[in-house]
């Protein structure tokens, strides 16, 4: 008598990924060959599925190969991070990139592989104001200057208060905040505001023009204060840091160690913009305000990783034709 024999082969399908190649079943039903007499066409089918699966694992392996050496150049090759392109391709240019959000969805993101910030290498750019270049327009919460043909300017476009920007983060985790910001005094700027206070004061407030300046914080959902840019009057002494300052004890609390001030002149509604502030080079009464080697760059390590939008704000507590703080460059980093 016939020997009778069910032969039931399963096929599976190969994946690749991070962490290298599984096995999975197929969506499709199993195919099951029920032969009564012999099982004749097993090593035919077994042949068939060995060469696919040899087939898989060498596309899947060459996939593996290229993403190692192209780490970041697709959605297909999404890395994990800017530092981690940084780490595994030390002489890739910076440049846009791949990288994985917090959902594991690849995301295409500006990464500087080149220079080293605060020890670092692989930042995520997530902030970039350069009005040097022609090509580029103020953020819409700002309002375009030209004092010259050849001075382009970001300032507020009414008084007084805050106007902001916010950057998103593209739902990438981080924990270390860097940049930098190259601005300009217009007028009479007053540097930290809690000095102009009375009973109860409202300039001692992140989310209040605590600053005549730029502040930069960091929404989660309420403002977390990160930096401060402040621009005060030198004739009138109104930075803390000055010799002699009329207002030492101007910061608020919220701000803490974390600000940088510095002044030009006072009244200067003119050429105001030959005089760059932040940018490391004071001197006469303010010359302790620029001891920072940092300047103008901020480096901030936070408790820990957070998803937070970033804000950057030009604040005044009163009028254009008073003051203001025009901004040329801003520059915010993420690690």
């Amino acid at each position: 008598m016939p020997l009778r024999i069910n032969c039931l082969l399963v096929f599976v399908s190969l994946f690749s990924g991070p962490s290298g190649i599984t096995l999975q079943p197929l969506s499709q039903p199993p195919i099951i060959i029920n032969d009564t007499t012999d099982c004749t066409n097993i090593d035919q089918l077994l042949q068939s599925l060995t060469q696919s699966i040899a087939s898989l694992i060498n596309e899947s392996v060459s996939t593996n190969l290229s993403c190692l050496l192209n780490s970041g150049s697709s959605a297909q090759c999404a890395a994990d991070s800017c530092h981690a392109i940084a780490q595994a391709l030390p002489n890739n240019p910076s440049g846009y990139y791949w990288i994985l959000n917090s959902t594991n969805a690849a995301v295409n993101v500006y990464c500087d592989l080149v220079r080293y910030l605060n020890g670092s290498r692989g930042w995520m750019r997530v902030a970039y104001v350069n009005m040097s270049d022609p090509s580029q327009t103020c953020p819409s919460a700002w309002t375009l200057y030209t004092p010259t043909t050849d001075v382009r300017l970001c300032g507020r476009p009414r008084s007084p208060g805050c106007f902001s920007v916010n950057y998103t983060t593209y739902g990438v985790p981080y924990s270390k905040v860097c940049g930098w910001v190259k601005g300009y005094n217009y007028n009479t700027n007053d540097g930290f505001n809690r000095y102009l206070c009375t009973s109860p004061c409202v300039y001692t407030a992140i989310d209040q023009a605590y600053l005549d300046g730029v502040s930069i914080t960091r929404n989660s959902p309420l403002r977390q204060h990160l930096w401060s840019y402040a621009d005060a009057n030198v004739n009138s002494k109104n930075c803390p840091c000055y010799i002699n300052s009329a207002y030492p004890n101007s910061v608020p609390s919220f701000v803490g160690p974390d600000w940088y001030c510095q002044g030009q002149g006072g009244g200067n509604s003119t050429n105001y913009y030959n005089y760059p502030l932040w940018g490391g080079a004071c001197s006469g009464s303010q010359a302790s305000c620029c001891t920072d080697p940092n300047l103008p760059w901020f480096y901030k390590t936070l408790p820990g990783q957070v998803l937070d939008t970033l804000e950057v704000r030009i604040c005044s507590d009163q009028p254009l034709s008073d003051e203001d703080t025009r901004v040329q460059n801003v520059e915010l980093y993420v690690l």
